[in-house]
């Protein structure tokens, strides 16, 4: 039987990729406005071009927090996410040498977007992967092949149930 966990989505996130989204598309507007009716002529344009492009991967960030899952079954976690973060990860439970709740922690992006996830290089525990869409329900999985951190609605029960599928 496989446990699907739909995470609790941060209301501060969303509203974060939201602002940024409405501000690109007034700067979109802008620039496009800017390029037909005042002398910047074709750099406007182009700038809105560029910018429609920003907005769609912000757009794909913010439907990516909704659509993040983590898929349990009695070998393995699936961590679901968009390719712009990571792509999904798939953790044997073999591998899994601990777990244990955590908050989630500072560290310096190496790939990936700010407050969603991706590559992380944190102090005291070297590369991870995050898969967050919270700030309060970290989860840290340290497997022989690295360390990811997610933010499972529930992360006790979570835990629990990682920890009888690997007993």
């Amino acid at each position: 039987m496989n446990i699907i966990n739909e995470p609790d989505v941060s209301k501060v996130i969303v509203w974060m990729y939201g602002g940024i989204g409405v501000f690109i598309a007034a700067l979109m507007v802008f620039f496009a406005f800017s390029g037909f009716f005042t002398p910047m002529g074709v750099t406007g344009i182009v700038s809105s071009i560029v910018l429609a492009f920003v907005e769609a991967v912000m757009l794909l960030l913010l439907r990516s927090l909704y659509r993040t899952r983590y898929i349990l079954t009695d070998e393995e976690l699936f961590i679901k996410t968009t390719k712009l973060i990571g792509g999904g990860k798939r953790i044997s439970l073999k591998t899994i040498k601990s777990l244990e709740q955590t908050l989630i922690p500072f560290g310096v992006r190496i790939f990936g977007a700010s407050f969603h996830g991706g590559y992380y290089q944190i102090p005291n525990l070297g590369r991870a992967f995050l898969a967050i869409t919270n700030f309060h329900d970290g989860l840290l999985i340290k497997t022989q092949d690295g360390n990811y951190i997610i933010t499972p609605k529930d992360s006790m029960n979570f835990k629990e149930a990682i920890e009888t599928r690997i007993r």
